[in-house]
Order: C-alpha cells, then sequence, then structure tokens
C-alpha cells in the first residue's frame, strides 16, 4: 500500500473533519453543561430564599406557651365581662326605679297636688 498524495489529503481531510466534530461536540457540551449548572444555581437560590422565608415565618409564629397564655387571658377578660354585665344589669334596674321615682314626682308636681 503505498501512500501518494491523494490519498494523504483524503486522510488529513478525514482526520480534520473527525478533529472538528470532537472538538465541536466538546465545546458545545461545555456550553450546555454551564447553562445548565447556571440554570440549576438560580433555581438553588430560590428555593433557599423560600425556605428563609418559610423559617422565618416559622420563628415569628407564636409558641404553645404564649397560645396557652392568650386562652387564658381571654378566659379571664370573659369572667370579666360576666360580672360587668351583672352589674350592668343591677344598675340598669336601680336606674329604672330611679326613673320611676322621678316621673311620680313631676306627675305630682304638674298636677299641682291635687292627687
Amino acid at each position: 500500500m503505498t501512500l501518494d498524495l491523494d490519498t494523504l489529503v483524503k486522510l488529513a481531510s478525514l482526520g480534520l473533519s473527525v478533529g472538528a466534530i470532537i472538538f465541536s461536540y466538546f465545546a458545545t457540551r461545555k456550553k450546555d453543561v454551564e447553562e445548565r449548572f447556571e440554570k440549576g444555581r438560580l433555581i438553588f437560590a430560590e428555593h433557599e430564599a423560600r425556605i428563609t422565608a418559610l423559617e422565618t415565618a416559622q420563628n415569628n409564629m407564636p409558641k404553645n406557651t404564649d397560645l396557652h397564655r392568650l386562652e387564658l387571658t381571654l378566659s379571664e377578660i370573659g369572667g370579666d365581662m360576666k360580672a360587668v354585665r351583672a352589674t350592668m344589669r343591677g344598675m340598669s334596674e336601680s336606674m329604672a326605679r330611679t326613673e320611676a321615682i322621678v316621673n311620680r314626682h313631676e306627675t305630682h308636681l304638674l298636677d299641682g297636688g291635687k292627687s
């Protein structure tokens, strides 16, 4: 087998074509990988921000003891409201009696004591 100029040119052309294919494969692959890594990094940063926001919200939520203390306070306020209601009822009845007495006095004074 003798290598003449024509065969050498064809082999060089084949080698150059194969080299170009291999080069473009690795160059494109690296670019695609970098793009995917960048996209993944952005998604990861977004997830990290969301997790941080959730952790902050969870840390700021009232604890079990706070809710229990609030429940006890509301219960005390309910009891105080019942006492105020009872006092107001008594005052209302007293006011009704006072109004009745004042009414009788007004009627007596307006009639000039004729009754």
